[in-house]
C-alpha cells in the first residue's frame, strides 16, 4: 500500500480521549504520510452497511446500535446518521469479563485454566448461550448434574495432534488421554452477566434496562422509532439466544404500543467492517475525509471540525458561554446629558478574584 495515495479509515472507541486522537493524527499524517484520514465510531458506520437493509427503502433515520465488544457494551442512538452523544450509555461488561469469569468458575470446579485465556475464550464461544428461562435451566442442571439436556463435554486440545478444542459429540469414541471439561450451568450463568451484572457484584443495570434508559433521554415522539430499529453488533451478540432474550425483556420495558424490532446479521462482529468498506466505496466519501494538506495547515483542529466527537456539545456550550460573557461586559449605560443612550465599557469583576480591603 502506498500511503501517499491512500485514505486511512479507522474506527475509534466511543469516548476516545482528545490526546489519543491527536496521536492518531500525528502517526497517520506525519509518520506514514497518508493522503487522507476518516475517523469514526463503529456505530456511526452502520447506516452505510446492510444491517437495516430493507428492499426499496433507505436506512431508518432513527436507530439504536448495541455494540457489545471486548471491554464494554455500548448503547448508541443515531439520528440521521449522527450519534446522539447525550443519550449514549455504557455497560462495563464485555467479552473479556465473561471469559475471565468462566476461567474462574472452571478453575474452581475442575481444571486450573487461569492461564489459558485463548482456550477458555474458545470454550465460551462454542459452549455458552443466553438462557430464555434462567430458573428452569438452573433447576435442570441441579436435578442431574452429570447427564441432562444442557451439559456438554469440551475436549481440551493436546497441542500435538490438535491445536483447538472441540465439543464431544454423542457418537465420538472417548480416549483415555482426553482431558475433558464438563460444562453444565456455566454455559448460561456466564452470559447472564450481560443481563444481570449484579450476579457478580456489579452495581449496574442490565443491558435491557440500559437500552430503555438511553431511549428515555430521546425526544418522546421519536422513542417508538428507536425501539423499532435496534441493531446488534459485536462478538458477544453472536451468543445463541441473545437476540430472543433481549426482545423478550425489552417488551416489558417499552411503552405500551411500541413495537420492539431487533436486527442482527449472520456475523455481527464484522458489521462495522463491512459498513466501512461500503462507505469508503461511496462517491461522497473522499470529500468527507480530512486531507494531509488540511492537517498540515491547521493540525488536529481540522480533524475535530470534520469529525465531531462526544466532546462537541461541551465545546459548543463553552463557546456560547464566552460569547455571553462578552456581551455582559459591554453594557449600555444610562442616558447622557442630551437624553441619548451612550455605550460604556464596564469592567465586570470575578467575585472569586476580588480581594477585600485589609482591616487596620
Amino acid at each position: 500500500v502506498n500511503p501517499t495515495v491512500s485514505t486511512f479509515l479507522i474506527t475509534e472507541p466511543y469516548f476516545n480521549l482528545p490526546k489519543i486522537q491527536e496521536v492518531y493524527d500525528q502517526f497517520i499524517f506525519e509518520e506514514y504520510e497518508f493522503k487522507a484520514l476518516f475517523r469514526a465510531t463503529p456505530a456511526s458506520l452502520i447506516p452505510h452497511g446492510t444491517l437495516f437493509d430493507k428492499p426499496g427503502l433507505p436506512p431508518p433515520e432513527c436507530m439504536l446500535i448495541v455494540d457489545s465488544g471486548f471491554s464494554f457494551t455500548h448503547v448508541v442512538p443515531l439520528m440521521e446518521g449522527k450519534v446522539v452523544w447525550t443519550a449514549v450509555k455504557r455497560l462495563d461488561v464485555g467479552g473479556k469479563l465473561l471469559t475471565n469469569q468462566l476461567k474462574e468458575l472452571v478453575s474452581f470446579r475442575q481444571w486450573n485454566m487461569m492461564d489459558e485465556t485463548y482456550i477458555m475464550n474458545h470454550v465460551k464461544e462454542t459452549c455458552c448461550f443466553v438462557t430464555q428461562d434462567f430458573k428452569k435451566d438452573l433447576e435442570t442442571c441441579r436435578s442431574n448434574p452429570k447427564a441432562n439436556s444442557i451439559v456438554q463435554e469440551y475436549v481440551l486440545p493436546d497441542l500435538t495432534k490438535s491445536k483447538a478444542g472441540k465439543i464431544r459429540q454423542p457418537d465420538d469414541i472417548p480416549l483415555d488421554t482426553d482431558q475433558v471439561l464438563t460444562m453444565g450451568n456455566e454455559r448460561f450463568t456466564v452470559p447472564e452477566i450481560l443481563f444481570r451484572p449484579d450476579d457478580i457484584g456489579l452495581e449496574r443495570s442490565g443491558l435491557p434496562e440500559t437500552i430503555a434508559a438511553s431511549i428515555a433521554l430521546l425526544p418522546d415522539d421519536l422513542q417508538g422509532m428507536f425501539y423499532a430499529n435496534i441493531g446488534l453488533i459485536g462478538g458477544n451478540t453472536k451468543l445463541p439466544g441473545f437476540r430472543q432474550r433481549l426482545i423478550s425483556e425489552l417488551r416489558t420495558l417499552a411503552p405500551v404500543g411500541c413495537e420492539v424490532v431487533v436486527y442482527q446479521s449472520t456475523d455481527p462482529a464484522l458489521d462495522a467492517y463491512r459498513a466501512a468498506i461500503a462507505y469508503a466505496s461511496a462517491p461522497a466519501f473522499p470529500a468527507r475525509a480530512v486531507t494531509r494538506a488540511e492537517y498540515l495547515e491547521s493540525g488536529s483542529s481540522a480533524v475535530r471540525r470534520k469529525f465531531p466527537d462526544w466532546q462537541q456539545p461541551e465545546r459548543e456550550a463553552a463557546a456560547k458561554g464566552k460569547g455571553k460573557q462578552r456581551e455582559e461586559k459591554e453594557t449600555v449605560a444610562g442616558a447622557g446629558a442630551e437624553g441619548k443612550p451612550t455605550r460604556a465599557r464596564v469592567r465586570v469583576l470575578d467575585p472569586v478574584s476580588v480581594v477585600p480591603p485589609r482591616k487596620r
